[in-house]
């Protein structure tokens, strides 16, 4: 389909649906299909994206205003609250952002973070509720609050609610115009409407058009674009902290939640179901290119100015940097490395005495640490695989949380989305292609981190020891309730030897999510007809991919044929477990 000029304004698209959807056989009319892009086209008419956060209870009105609550993603607080009351008392526009303001709402987000890095909450609402959680909480707002985010909303939703708590003025962007069919991962995209708070009645109004609105393309806009909501960020301590917004071009969004004096980076991360993960920064998160916006940016700031929101410009922002995130010349650049300490002239992603190629993820590890401050290549792994282990306990939730809408049950349909990973409704609420291919990343980055290590070297004793004991923590462990009804329990050494077999298809029995090997016991109890396991074997190419692609189709064979090796358990010296069961 040829690329041509398109104004997305809210989330309901109705352009002409991509070329071609992928199924294992002819379809019949009319064909069951899940995503296909925005645009989505049915016999039943075009689906819409619309969502309902911060619902008001008279959901009738909404209907009536061009708006419709989705299945879960609405908002409720008691009808005396704040958020129903006048804008002009309820938000009077009364301080003004400045450093101190900017300094309290890194603080709001630091605190919660670490509630979603202590598990206190997996929601935002569940956060927002809990006053260790919440800085801001008081219970005339709080108490019953409910709501459900995803990734592109968070930003959005954490600023406009401290601004509410600070009366601050806020705005955004409401529309967006570009190249591509798709807003999320359209080119040369440039703001097309803003709107400011003081134009809506009431702050739930407000919110609920705002999430309504903006989605992850919001934040694809270049450097030099300076009418959008973010700018880009100086990989610098002051100006990287939490409340800063990190974008995959592969449309994700994350928040930085906690920038450690050895320059790791902890994100909260939002998910289409609504829930909260933390997040240890590295290459399962993309950077692109300049003119996709990838990378770390804050909100620009903005003043008022009568009636008037003015957003600054990159001139006046003491932490833009325009180009460096994006220069692989500079991430080369002498600096600190990730083993110390350095050795002169080491490049910031290359241990002394390895070949290692130095990487923007390393470079920005670098740049956030403190002066002087050792990095440990073995409390790194550590970490790491720590990380590893609580990624998988996340894809056990959100796998568990497919089951229990029973998707598993119900008949596959005729075709995949065209795009896998960028997709609504259904498969992007329960499917897990993009969580998979991030945990993929994760093991990838891992490995190539220890092959990089001169042979021989005291360090790989040291971390095949560090594997072999956090393998063994209860933590690193997790499982399923199979088809019948009993608990298999897994390993990180199982999920690691089950990688590429584990099913991102929501429509898959709990045991090919998990990649339950063939012939073994516990594949014995899935109970999938011949069409869910022909979907399962034609899907594999799929689950050898590593890297996502949005925005273009992703067929069948779209895919290497044999999973790449990111296995690091014979770099150190361990023998990969046989597998089956």
């Amino acid at each position: 389909m040829a690329s041509h000029l398109v104004v997305y304004a809210a989330r309901s698209w109705t352009q002409p649906h991509p070329p071609a959807l992928y199924a294992l056989a002819p379809a019949p009319a009319p064909a069951r299909v899940l995503g296909g892009g925005p645009n989505l086209r049915t016999d039943a008419g075009v689906h819409t994206l619309a969502r309902g956060m911060f619902s008001h209870p008279d959901a009738s009105a909404a209907v009536s205003a061009g708006w419709a609550p989705g299945p879960h993603a609405t908002a409720e607080a008691p009808m005396d609250s704040p958020l129903d009351q006048p804008m002009a008392v309820a938000w009077p526009a009364v301080n003004r952002w400045n450093d101190r303001m900017e300094a309290e709402y890194s603080a709001f987000i630091a605190q919660l973070g670490r509630a979603v890095a202590d598990r206190r909450c997996i929601r935002l609402d569940g956060c927002l509720r809990d006053p260790s959680a919440n800085a801001l909480y008081d219970p005339a707002t709080d108490a019953k609050l409910t709501l459900g985010v995803d990734c592109a909303d968070l930003p959005y939703i954490l600023r406009a609610y401290f601004a509410l708590k600070r009366r601050l003025p806020f705005g955004f962007v409401a529309s967006v115009r570009g190249v591509g069919t798709d807003p999320r991962y359209m080119l040369a995209v440039r703001p097309d409407g803003w709107r400011i708070w003081r134009q809506y009645r009431t702050p739930r109004e407000m919110l609920r058009v705002m999430v309504d609105s903006v989605h992850s393309g919001m934040y694809r806009l270049a450097a030099d674009v300076e009418d959008g909501d973010f700018y880009p960020t100086a990989m610098d301590r002051r100006f990287v902290v939490p409340g800063t917004t990190y974008y995959d071009p592969n449309g994700h969004v994350l928040v930085v939640s906690q920038v450690r004096p050895d320059g790791v980076v902890y994100l909260i991360d939002g998910h289409p179901d609504g829930s909260l993960t933390w997040k240890r920064f590295g290459e399962a998160f993309a950077i692109g290119t300049r003119r996709l916006g990838g990378g770390f940016k804050n909100f620009r700031p903005l003043s008022l100015d009568g009636d008037r929101l003015a957003r600054a410009p990159n001139r006046a922002i003491p932490g833009f940097d325009g180009s460096a995130q994006w220069d692989p010349t500079v991430w080369a650049r002498p600096t600190v490395t990730r083993s110390t300490p350095p050795a002169p002239g080491t490049a910031p992603g290359t241990a002394p005495g390895t070949g290692a190629r130095p990487t923007y993820h390393l470079w920005v590890r670098a740049m956030l640490a403190e002066p002087d401050v050792v990095q440990d290549p073995v409390r790194d792994f550590r970490e790491e695989v720590q990380a590893l282990c609580r990624d998988v306990s996340d894809r056990a939730d959100a796998v568990n949380l497919a089951l229990t809408a029973g998707l598993h049950r119900q008949a596959h349909p005729a075709a995949l989305p065209w795009n896998i990973y960028g997709t609504q409704g259904e498969w992007e609420e329960q499917s897990t292609p993009s969580r998979d291919a991030r945990l993929k990343a994760s093991f990838r980055e891992i490995r190539e981190a220890v092959a990089a290590i001169p042979p021989g070297s005291p360090q790989i004793a040291a971390m095949r020891a560090a594997w072999t004991e956090e393998v063994a923590r209860p933590e690193c462990h997790t499982g399923y309730t199979n088809s019948v009804g009993a608990h298999v329990s897994l390993s990180l050494d199982d999920v690691l030897d089950r990688l590429f077999t584990a099913s991102f298809d929501p429509y898959h029995c709990p045991e090919l999510r998990w990649g339950a090997p063939v012939g073994s016991p516990e594949r014995a109890t899935c109970p999938d007809d011949p069409t869910k396991l022909g979907w399962y074997g034609a899907e594999q190419r799929l689950r050898n991919q590593i890297d996502r692609k949005y925005g273009v189709a992703t067929p069948l064979d779209d895919g290497p044929e044999s999973p790449p090796d990111v296995d690091v358990r014979p770099l150190l010296g361990l023998r990969s477990p046989a597998p089956g069961r």
